[in-house]
């Protein structure tokens, strides 16, 4: 089992990468997904109580939203939630990796923070998806979920997309169409399994 590290900043494109290599056969592991279901397990929400206040909880469950308008504020409250949250999705990553033992094929952790959270020494390749601070821009507004204020804050805490290409062991631009994407990671995808 070959596994690699997409990352990219906010509205880089990670996704859509994802979706085309899951076509392709590989195993995607979300690590956004996985890091808000750690969020609900009881010593996680001790910790994150004890850190950021008990207002981040209602009924019983932490509600990210709340957290990530705390969390999101400075680079200190980022880095309090990613050491809590990290170690626990690498583990479950880790566990993935272990039971699909000797099996053959792409196990892609779809990651954000692969190179602030360690978690690329765990990993056989690095791949950044790479657009212009402008398409981010669009691409995360055109969600609606965040403000124009909350992506560029969140932004600001992120790894420079330049430092993230020196580290990276392949870059995909994704300054045009899906179909150019597609056919990135299609390239990619190719170069790394050898097919």
């Amino acid at each position: 089992m070959v596994t690699i590290g997409i990352t990219g900043g906010l509205g880089a494109g990670k996704s859509t990468a994802c979706q085309r290599l899951k076509e392709r056969g590989a195993i995607i592991f979300d690590a956004d997904a996985v890091a808000k279901e750690t969020l609900q397990e009881p010593q996680i929400q001790e910790q994150l109580i004890d850190e950021f206040g008990a207002e981040i909880v209602r009924n019983g469950i932490v509600v990210a939203s709340q957290l990530a308008r705390i969390a999101f504020v400075n680079e200190e409250n980022q880095s309090t939630l990613n050491n809590i949250v990290h170690p626990c999705v690498i583990e479950r990553f880790e566990k993935l990796r272990e039971d699909l033992g000797g099996r053959d094929g792409l196990l892609v952790m779809d990651a954000p923070l692969i190179f602030e959270s360690g978690i690329d020494g765990h990993l056989d390749h690095t791949v950044l998806i790479y657009s212009t601070m402008k398409l981010r821009i669009a691409r995360a507004l055109r969600r609606g979920n965040l403000t124009r204020e909350q992506i560029l804050q969140r932004m600001a805490l992120q790894m420079p997309e330049e430092e993230k290409r020196e580290l990276a062991d392949f870059v995909v631009e994704n300054n045009g169409t899906i179909e150019h994407l597609y056919e990135e990671i299609d390239k990619l995808y190719t170069e790394i399994m050898g097919e």
